[in-house]
């Protein structure tokens, strides 16, 4: 018989935690594992998930979305809720004084968050003890969790995101095409940033670390890969700064993996970062990675041997190792020889394999 799974998540827009729920169900066994996916709101481009989607018609929020999870829990006779990301933890946290389905809280980053994350930190430990186990996607985020829930230790498990390592494949695309469509000379160096543009990715930084650059060596191009609510305010950010010709907005993008085969060195200067799956993603595609040292980026990337980690979070900091970078072959060459191998342990064979024995040990 097998085990009823329903994941519970805000939305299914692009961005790491939708990534990572379509990852986790479309390649568990489905011998032992019925799986249903719930988002509490809807998305126009939400990514396609290749199991029993369940919608909802709300187009915000509702305060009263834990009682529509406790029917689907007794509708569908749910063994597990799994739930992502705040409001859907929440909610599932509350369904749970109206069902009988264990629950699993999986913390992707909102637990760092400022403003509304101090308020889903204070439910959390409020509620937290309707939760069975917790699922952290780095020792980073387990060290929150655990001060903030007091969840013993033994109940939440370190579980990293992981990647189609398939559908990161550099050989796949025509790096010198792509160059062209954006109009990028061949002596030119293309550093590269994909993710939300949010305040918390630190973009801003990154087109002033631009300014400073390119007022040294004009040979350098940025491309922003991304969507997000402060699209409006950076792209004005680098017409003042007078690089509109030097620093590309693309927008959402659906295949990634065909932009950042452009790019020569890739910059993740996050303000926080829970897990920073971008950078297993650029050490697949063989894209060296200058990154900030904050949350679980510090456990991916090791200075000099996986990639470039910053001493300081600062546009000048990452200015200069930008350009040293760019100048020493030999350190890039190390860099991408060592993260790509690093890169394979993040192929979902072992992180499904945790998932499935948590699964598992909770029905006993």
């Amino acid at each position: 018989m097998s085990i009823k799974v329903l994941h519970i998540i805000d939305h299914l827009g692009y961005g790491g935690a939708p990534v990572v729920v379509k990852n986790i169900v479309e390649k568990l066994d489905r011998e032992n594992f019925e799986i249903f996916v719930c988002a509490l709101r809807t998305n126009p481009k939400a990514i396609p998930i290749e199991t029993n989607l369940i919608s909802l018609k709300y187009h915000r929020y509702n305060p009263f979305s834990f009682l529509t999870i406790a029917r689907l829990c007794k509708k569908h006779k749910i063994d597990i809720i799994h739930a992502h990301l705040q409001k859907s933890i929440i909610s599932s946290l509350l369904a749970g004084f109206l069902c009988n389905a264990k629950i699993i809280i999986h913390e992707h980053g909102p637990i760092f968050r400022r403003g509304t994350g101090c308020i889903y930190r204070l439910l959390l430990k409020l509620l937290a003890s309707k939760a069975s186990v917790a699922i952290a996607n780095s020792q980073a985020t387990k060290s929150a969790l655990q001060k903030t829930t007091r969840l013993a230790e033994e109940s939440i498990y370190i579980v990293g995101n992981f990647i189609d390592l398939s559908r990161f494949d550099r050989t796949l695309h025509d790096r010198n095409k792509i160059r062209k469509m954006f109009g990028i000379a061949d002596n030119e160096t293309v550093v590269g940033f994909v993710g939300r543009l949010d305040q918390c990715k630190g973009i801003d930084l990154l087109i002033h670390a631009a300014d400073i650059v390119c007022k040294k060596d004009p040979h350098y191009r940025f491309i922003i890969v991304g969507e997000g609510t402060q699209k409006k305010p950076l792209e004005q950010l680098a017409f003042q700064s007078g690089l509109e010709e030097k620093i590309f907005f693309t927008g959402l993008c659906k295949n990634p993996e065909e932009i950042i085969t452009t790019f020569d060195i890739a910059v993740i200067p996050s303000r926080r970062e829970a897990f920073g799956i971008t950078a297993i993603e650029f050490m697949q595609m063989k894209v060296p990675v200058i990154a900030s040292p904050v949350g679980g980026l510090v456990e991916l990337v090791q200075d000099n041997k996986t990639g470039i980690l910053l001493k300081n979070l600062r546009a000048y900091s990452i200015a200069q190792a930008v350009t040293d970078l760019a100048q020493d072959d030999s350190l890039k060459k190390s860099i991408t020889e060592n993260a790509e191998i690093f890169s394979r342990k993040f192929d979902g064979q072992q992180q499904l394999k945790q998932i499935t024995e948590i699964y598992k040990k909770l029905c006993q």
